[in-house]
C-alpha cells in the first residue's frame, strides 16, 4: 500500500476508535511507512479524533521527522520502539481506554475469555508498572520489552499499547480487547470465571489463527473495518432506518 492508502487507513481507524470510545482527545495510532523499515506514519500532536489526511508525518526510529508538517506527538518512542523490536508489526495503536485503565489498576488479570483472544492473552495481558509518559527510547524500549510478541499490553494507570500487522488488524486488535475487557468485568460480577485451560485454549489458536494469516486474515480484518466504517459515516443507520 502507498503511503496516501496507509493515511487513508489511519484516518478511517482513528474514526473508528473514537466512535468505539477507544481515543478521544490522546492516544494515537500508527503505521509502519512503506518501503522504509526504520520509518512510521503518525498524527502530528492533536486529537486523534479529530485528524485529517493532512495531520500526519513519517518519522525515523530516532524521532526525527522527515516528511509532513507538524509537532509529533510527545510519546512516538512507543511507536518506534516496537516498530524496531517487531518486524512482524506493521499498527499500533496507544489508546487510554477507559476499560484498559480498569485492567491495568486491577488485582486481577485481564485474560483471553473471547474466541481469538483466549489463547492468544490466556496467560493475561502484561503490565508497564513504570509512572510517567513515554518519552524518551529508553522507556520505549521497556515498553517494547513488555509487549514482548504479543498483540497487547495494559500500562498502568495509563491505558493500553496494541500491536498487529496491519493497520486494520491493530484498530479490530483494540475493539476486541475493550469487548474483552467487558465481558470479563461481567462475568466477574457473578462469581470466579470458566476460563479456559491452556489445553482448551489451543482450540481456539488453529482457527482462528488460520484465518488471520495471509491474505485471509487481510480479507477478515477488512470484512470488520467495513462495518465499522457504515457505523461512522451513517451508511449502517441509513440501511436500518430508511428514509
Amino acid at each position: 500500500m502507498e503511503l496516501n492508502g496507509i493515511i487513508e487507513r489511519l484516518v478511517l481507524g482513528c474514526r473508528i476508535l473514537a466512535e468505539q470510545d477507544i481515543i478521544d482527545a490522546y492516544g494515537h495510532l500508527s503505521a509502519r511507512a512503506p518501503d522504509r523499515d526504520d520509518c512510521f506514519v503518525i498524527s502530528r500532536g492533536m486529537s486523534p479524533a479529530l485528524v485529517t489526511a493532512d495531520d500526519f508525518v513519517v518519522m525515523d526510529f530516532q524521532g526525527n521527522v522527515v516528511a509532513g508538517d507538524g509537532f509529533p506527538n510527545t510519546e512516538w518512542p512507543i511507536h518506534a520502539c516496537v516498530y524496531r523490536a517487531r518486524p512482524d508489526v506493521g499498527g499500533v495503536l496507544h489508546s487510554h481506554s477507559m476499560w484498559s485503565r480498569v485492567w491495568g489498576l486491577s488485582p486481577v488479570k485481564l485474560r483471553g475469555v473471547l474466541m481469538g483472544q483466549a489463547a492468544d492473552w490466556n496467560a493475561g495481558l502484561p503490565i508497564y508498572r513504570d509512572a510517567g509518559l513515554i518519552r524518551n527510547l529508553e522507556r520505549g524500549d521497556r515498553v517494547a520489552e513488555t509487549l514482548g510478541n504479543g498483540s497487547a499490553m495494559l500500562l498502568r494507570g495509563h491505558g493500553d499499547v496494541v500491536a498487529d500487522g496491519d493497520v486494520a488488524r491493530t484498530v479490530m486488535r483494540s475493539i476486541t480487547l475493550k469487548q474483552n475487557a467487558e465481558v470479563l468485568h461481567a462475568v466477574l460480577a457473578h462469581g470466579q470465571p470458566d476460563y479456559w485451560t491452556p489445553e482448551e485454549a489451543q482450540g481456539w489458536k488453529e482457527p482462528m489463527g488460520g484465518a488471520l494469516g495471509g491474505a485471509a486474515g487481510a480479507a477478515l480484518a477488512n470484512r470488520a473495518l467495513e462495518y465499522y466504517e457504515a457505523r461512522v459515516n451513517g451508511r449502517l443507520r441509513r440501511l436500518l432506518q430508511p428514509d
